[in-house]
This record gives C-alpha cells, sequence and structure tokens, in this order.
C-alpha cells in the first residue's frame, strides 16, 4: 500500500479505510504516531508494543499464516528419525 487515507471526524478522531486497518493491524484503541520524516511529510507509525504479549496465542493475526502444517511436518520427521533409529539396530 503507497498511501491510505484517513478522515478526521467532527470530534477531532480518526477513520481509517479498511484496508489501511488490516495492514496495520489496527484494532480499536490502536494508538498512532505522528513522525514528521524528511522535513516534507508527516507519517504515521503505529508503536511496537501495541498490546501485551503474554504467550504464542497474542501473535494471531500479527504473524503470516504457513502454509505448512507444522504438526505433520513434525510428525513425519519423527518417522524419519525412528526409521534411522531402527536401521542401527537391526
Amino acid at each position: 500500500m503507497a498511501s491510505a487515507a484517513l478522515i478526521v471526524k467532527d470530534d477531532g478522531s480518526f477513520e481509517a479505510t479498511p484496508e489501511l486497518r488490516e495492514a496495520l493491524h489496527m484494532q480499536p484503541g490502536t494508538r498512532l504516531e505522528l513522525v514528521e520524516h524528511d522535513g516534507q511529510e508527516v507519517r504515521f507509525r503505529v508503536p511496537r508494543s501495541t498490546r501485551d504479549i503474554a504467550g504464542w496465542r497474542d501473535l494471531e493475526g500479527i504473524l503470516a499464516d504457513s502454509p505448512v502444517d507444522l504438526n505433520e511436518e513434525r510428525r513425519k520427521e519423527r518417522e524419519r528419525e525412528l526409521e534411522q533409529d531402527n536401521r542401527w539396530r537391526e
């Protein structure tokens, strides 16, 4: 996304487009910082600590979904390890 529009409402709050909210993983209450860049433009920045991460489940929506089933890959790896172990015992 090269640019996106924000609408300033009468009460001073901002309304972001759905594309912008999705790209920045914005939820109600997300804090944005205005940052001057090269003296010619102002950019919005989402601070790193937008929410507390207590465990891996809190990363939902932040990390990309993997097309690979990691449980299946781990099972295959374990099967290969067991086959190798059995070769030495025979």
